[in-house]
């Protein structure tokens, strides 16, 4: 650890770019499906949150993010961080667990109990191997939660093809990805693209969904509006007769098998009184705006406020294997694993 400081990063958020480029395509290209931020991302899930760096002179060798969250846990509300971005330099690999212990430093200070966050569930993925490390060597600060993974639909048959990792993969794409990108219905005039005017609203429609869910990110017009600061987050509106009834939000993202691919994860999804009918051709319609953009895949997490069937119906795939965990800082107050949720992962 000689020569290394560890800091709150100041900086344009480009070099973390790179920093993360560089690595998880050295670790994991062509082995695992990955996705990267870009430096806008970066820049908003550090804002009201924390950054942390590792330096080696002036280069950056690591880095965590804390990004801020207020989630409801049964009849509490906690301020519960997404803690994501961790990348370590493999020529500073001692510098993983002091980057870590510094983001807990950072929820102590602000009363903060835990942290969650999403692991590959591929027990040959470095992440998975460092964090069941670091669980054995600190059992009261980290936690495997639950497990759970992602919708998968692929609308670029050819592009997955090419990226592809395994046999399957590129079978699946190459024989059946023509239909596995079909949608069962095309464009839906009541959808719309979203407008500052109807975040209250879709913060309304989110707090309602998930009131019976047992974790559950809390919703605010302000929140919603913060994030779509970043030009790489969009948001749709099903509007019918004047009144807002559903909303879904995806992320642009850099994903990589063999080769990169465009993606989009839909993170978010609200709906007041649709029918299946009605959800059905909500997604389609998603699914046509997203490749008609050049997205090649749409992803989701499978998590209780995504409505399942109209993922199937819509010829989503569920796949990838993702662990909830949390980051402890005060273990007396971490409740029991949930059952249903709506939290951010990745």
């Amino acid at each position: 650890m000689a020569g290394i400081e560890i800091r709150e990063y100041c900086g344009d958020f480009e070099d973390l770019v790179e920093l993360t480029r560089r690595v998880w395509t050295a670790v994991y290209s062509g082995r695992m499906w990955f996705s990267l931020p870009d430096a806008s991302t970066l820049r908003c899930w550090a804002q009201g949150g924390g950054c942390i760096a590792a330096y080696h002179g002036e280069k950056i060798v690591g880095s965590i993010v804390s990004v801020p969250y207020s989630v409801r846990t049964g009849s509490s509300v906690l301020s519960i961080p997404l803690v994501t971005g961790f990348t370590v330099d493999p020529d500073h690999r001692l510098v993983a667990f002091p980057l870590v212990e510094r983001v807990r430093r950072f929820h102590r200070d602000r009363e903060i109990a835990f942290g969650i966050g999403g692991v590959a569930g591929d027990p040959r993925s470095a992440s998975y191997h460092f964090w069941t490390r670091y669980e054995r060597a600190f059992p009261q600060r980290f936690r495997f939660l639950f497990r759970t993974g992602l919708w998968f639909k692929i609308l670029a048959p050819r592009a997955i093809w090419r990226a592809g990792i395994s046999a399957w993969e590129r079978l699946a794409s190459g024989t059946l990805g023509p239909l596995l990108s079909v949608t069962p219905r095309r464009h839906d005039p009541h959808v719309r693209p979203g407008r500052a005017g109807d975040l209250e609203r879709c913060a309304e429609m989110l707090n309602r969904a998930t009131a019976d869910f047992d974790w559950a990110i809390i919703g605010s017009g302000k929140q919603l509006a913060n994030e779509l600061q970043d030009p790489a987050i969009e948001l749709l509106i099903f509007e019918r007769d004047g009144y807002v009834q559903a909303m879904v939000r995806y992320r642009r993202l850099s994903t990589y098998g063999r080769q990169p691919v465009h993606s989009a994860l839909i993170d978010l999804w609200a709906d007041d009184g649709l029918t299946y009918t009605q959800r059905v051709g909500l997604l389609a319609h998603v699914c046509d705006h997203l490749r008609e953009r050049d997205v090649h895949i749409a992803l989701a997490l499978r998590s209780a406020m995504m409505p399942a069937s109209v993922f199937a119906t819509n010829m989503f795939l569920p796949t990838s294997q993702v662990h909830g965990v949390a980051l402890v800082t005060r273990p007396e107050l971490v409740p029991a694993p949930p059952k249903t949720w709506s939290l951010m992962l990745t």
